[in-house]
């Protein structure tokens, strides 16, 4: 898995961190830790900080000759209200063989984003703990939060002692995920969106998955899906039990399943505008809408969301859906309002591509080892 951990720290005027990794030169290592394959959030012990993978574009982490390679894409979490409603911190820790590991998410993982150079390894570093590391032409680099406060932070390479880890495996209680719902309409239902790179299936009561099947002039239509297993991959509307994440609860699914329906929702992964990473999709509210509500508090899709709902008041969420319209379309577009027909159709579906089954998109033009992949929205064997 790559690590992409190998950055050389950049110190600017304004105080600014590029985020990258320790750099150590390898000494005695501790055994190897065996890390049983599976969906994990994984927290910083010295910090208390969780991983989130903020950023999967391959262009940002190019590796250099030295090793050095910029990590501001990714971040470390301190409030777990953040983190249990986050899909980017939820990590698929993979066996690569040879005690090698690749970390998963957000549709790439590690290995993908730095080009396959920099497989993870695993050592124990005692109570529980564990230090994440990588080699690269002879130097070992070292996975290191910054040093303990109560902020947010970024991966950084000078040495603070925070290099050790703890892999918490999701569950449904201390290391829940939940969804934070966008919206109350006027009848006291709480609706949200999520684009997730893993399939999931409902642990809390009385929720529900829809896809968008019609929109178009003012009004869209959505319909259940009704299968146990909500695809990877696929955006969607989520009816919540209530305005609390710990009551709307989801679990992670390994495995490949099919969605056969067009959805006129769209998907964004990463919404980040740091030094070296840029990947943010600009909202346009000519061709987007975002759910929302209308005057009578009804459950709609709206060209003019308030600030707070977008990222530095000009950018599309991370893993939230939109509705991609044609210009004509109106800019309140109401659940059963009047529907046109839209053209639109013709986009391309987000489900395009090979994706491994816990949903890791794989490059165009890689083939792929032997095995079960999911392509196009359709489960095949590759022998």
């Amino acid at each position: 898995m790559g690590l992409g951990f190998f950055a050389k720290m950049k110190f600017k005027k304004m105080k600014k961190i590029v985020s990258t990794i320790t750099l150590l030169f390898c000494g005695m290592m501790i055994a190897n830790a065996q890390i049983a394959d599976g969906f994990y959030h994984i927290k910083n012990a010295g910090t208390g900080r969780y991983l989130s993978i903020n950023d999967t574009d391959p262009g940002n982490y190019p590796v250099s000759e030295s090793g050095s390679v910029n990590l501001n894409g990714i971040c470390t979490y301190i409030n777990y209200d953040t983190v249990a409603v986050s899909p980017s911190c939820v990590i698929y820790v993979n066996s690569l063989g040879n005690g090698k590991y690749d970390f998963a998410g957000q549709g790439s993982s590690f290995y993908n984003m730095t080009s396959g150079k920099l497989p993870i390894n695993i050592t124990s570093a005692g109570n529980g703990s564990n230090k994440i590391w990588g080699t690269y032409k002879g130097i070992t680099k070292y996975l290191t939060d910054m040093s303990p406060s109560n902020k947010d932070a970024h991966l950084i390479n000078t040495e603070t002692g925070m290099d050790t880890w703890a892999f918490k495996p999701i569950n449904t209680s201390d290391q829940y995920i939940g969804i934070r719902p966008d919206v109350k309409t006027a009848d006291g239902s709480y609706y949200g969106t999520i684009f997730a790179g893993f399939n999931f299936r409902f642990v809390s009561p009385g929720m529900k998955a829809y896809y968008v099947n019609s929109a178009g002039g003012a009004g869209f239509t959505m319909k259940e899906i009704e299968t146990d297993v909500i695809p990877a991959c696929i955006p969607v509307i989520i009816k919540c039990s209530s305005a609390n994440p710990q009551d709307n609860k989801i679990e992670p699914v390994i495995g490949g399943y099919d969605f056969d329906h067009f959805n006129y929702l769209r998907g964004v992964y990463c919404s980040i505008y740091v030094a070296g990473h840029h990947n943010v999709t600009r909202f346009d509210d000519i061709t987007m809408r975002i759910l929302g509500l209308n005057n009578k508090g009804e459950l709609a899709f709206i060209a003019y969301p308030s600030d707070d709902r977008l990222y530095k008041s000009k950018y599309l969420m991370a893993n939230k859906a939109y509705l991609y319209v044609n210009s004509s379309d109106a800019d309140v577009m109401t659940l059963n309002g009047s529907t046109a027909i839209n053209s639109i159709k013709a986009e391309a579906d987000t489900k395009t591509g090979i994706y491994t089954l816990t949903g890791v998109r794989l490059p165009d033009g890689v083939t792929p080892r032997a095995g079960i992949y999911v392509k196009n929205g359709k489960k095949v064997i590759i022998k």
